[in-house]
């Protein structure tokens, strides 16, 4: 039966998973074990408190939560009711979160004790989980004062699930985060795509470090809500604990960002690979991930990493490589099978996949039942992205093979470095970065230079206890490269910024950079 056919509404993925089988776990949380009863009753309980407290269909409901069970509760609460769930990244800058806050309308914000002293003064309500004192803003003495048999009688409500239901806001790389306005429909049918490739079952275990307010984090989690796994909430890209979970928990699935796997790999060396013979398969996604990193995960793990590529606006998934093919070195797979996937080329032309064909380069063009139904109060920004007849732009550079294999070959059209006036893709150069055996993170910017326009900037991690000299990594580069894509300087250095899902926010390292150093002469 097909994902769409079993589930309506979101709230569906909770309510039929706990029929089956409600005494199974369903989360894991710092050693604390919840049933998928558990949640459903809270969840229903949370339902009414919130109706109780003014919250009517369509109304926004804010979280600022980490990855806990409460953030799972309060989601499927929100969405009972019909009303929109606002999921605010928690790493975001203060004025960015009040302008999310101002922006959507949020009517009522769902917190944590520890979080909640940054929203003093600020005129919304909040609901505070985890709180030491019973008061009006407790979520535990809230959910006590409602009749577990009067809130698991309640149905939900009959929201058309076309609907406005998730509001994500992006993060703003210029100007403010933009909403995007996703629905029902655009979640479950990209689950409806990817379930019958990745069948997974109510017997796998997911690790789910990614951040649920995050696109990539939420539809593996909501996925596994639906499929009756058991999930494992990791708060923290923290490799102990991460690997700790993994151990502890036997873990099976475990969908990850590029930059985690070179420090995960890091500790299963010096654990020993059986420690991890659970798992079946990683997940990645949010990144290119480098073939020589690829190669190092699966030959010493022995596990396949399924590669995938999609975006916040695409609910996210688009495109991911299949467990019978196994991994593709530098490709992202094949088009989920409801969404079409074209290569938009500068004479206006759409290329699509031909079988025994190549294509040229072109940025990647999506449509599909995933694609998002704009962005919040942005009709012309809207109107830029997404065509009169459903094809959004994606900003990104790919490329299909011969047998209709996608390629994000260029990254995204603004990383371009453009230099002696020729266009450079930095993937291509941080490929070869990583396939040096010293190099932990590696991240190519393309930096001012009065004589050449721009000149390349590879910024590198080293892994503990290894040492790289500026003139040995440029030779390992020209014996890989051709002489214009050889960085022009190299940074060391010991952290970059990232976004909360592990991607490296190459704006604000280029920002941090050039307040440091002047152009170039």
């Amino acid at each position: 039966m097909n994902w769409t056919d079993r589930y309506t509404h979101l709230w569906d993925l909770l309510a039929n998973s706990t029929s089956s089988l409600s005494d199974r776990t369903a989360i894991v949380e710092n050693g604390l074990r919840w049933s998928y009863q558990t949640l459903y009753q809270q969840a229903s309980q949370l339902a009414l408190v919130l109706q109780e407290k003014g919250v009517q269909p369509q109304d926004k409901v804010a979280l600022f939560l980490s990855n806990q069970k409460e953030f799972v509760v309060s989601f499927m609460a929100i969405l009972k009711i019909g009303a929109v769930v606002v999921p605010i990244n928690i790493q975001q800058a203060p004025d960015d979160i009040g302008y999310v806050l101002l922006n959507s309308g949020s009517r009522l914000l769902i917190t944590s004790e520890s979080f909640a002293p940054a929203f003093d003064g600020k005129p919304i309500p909040m609901l505070i989980a985890n709180q030491a004192i019973r008061n009006e803003h407790s979520w535990e003495a809230a959910l006590e004062a409602v009749p577990v048999e009067k809130a698991l009688n309640t149905p939900p409500a009959d929201r058309d699930p076309a609907e406005l239901a998730v509001l994500i806001y992006t993060t703003g790389t210029t100007g403010k985060p933009k909403g995007v306005m996703l629905s029902e429909n655009n979640l479950l049918h990209n689950m409806a795509g990817f379930d019958p490739i990745f069948q997974f079952s109510h017997e796998d275990r997911m690790l789910l470090a990614l951040p649920l307010f995050h696109a990539y984090g939420l539809i593996i989690g909501l996925y596994g809500l639906g499929i009756g796994a058991q999930i494992s909430l990791v708060p923290k890209f923290a490799p102990k604990s991460l690997i700790e979970t993994l151990i502890q928990e036997k873990i099976t699935i475990v969908p990850l960002v590029p930059t985690l796997y070179g420090l995960l790999l890091e500790q299963a060396k010096k654990i020993g690979p059986a420690a991890f013979s659970s798992i079946r398969y990683f997940i990645s996604g949010g990144a290119s991930l480098p073939p020589a990193l690829l190669k190092d995960v699966e030959s010493t793990l022995n596990v396949i990493v399924l590669e995938g590529y999609g975006m916040t606006e695409t609910s996210p998934v688009l495109a991911v490589n299949r467990p019978d093919e196994g991994s593709i070195p530098r490709s992202v797979g094949k088009p989920l099978p409801n969404v079409e996937i074209a290569l938009f080329q500068d004479s206006g032309e759409r290329i699509f996949p031909q079988p025994g064909q190549e294509s040229p380069e072109g940025e990647i063009l999506a449509r599909g039942p995933n694609v998002m139904l704009g962005y919040y109060g942005l009709p012309e920004e809207t109107q830029k992205t997404i065509t009169h007849d459903g094809w959004l732009s994606t900003g990104d550079l790919g490329r299909f093979d011969a047998e209709g294999h996608l390629y994000i070959s260029g990254g995204r059209k603004k990383d371009l470095i453009i230099k002696a006036g020729e266009n450079i893709a930095p993937v291509r150069i941080e490929q070869t970065l990583y396939a040096h055996p010293d190099i932990l993170e590696a991240c190519v910017l393309g930096i001012p230079d009065t004589k050449l326009g721009e000149k390349i900037l590879a910024c590198v991690i080293l892994k503990p206890e290894t040492s790289l000299t500026e003139q040995a990594l440029k030779k390992h580069c020209r014996e890989d490269l051709p002489a214009l894509l050889v960085p022009d300087e190299v940074c060391f250095m010991e952290s970059f910024p990232k976004h909360p899902s592990g991607k490296i926010l190459k704006h604000i390292l280029k920002s941090q950079l050039l307040e440091a150093t002047p152009a170039s002469n």
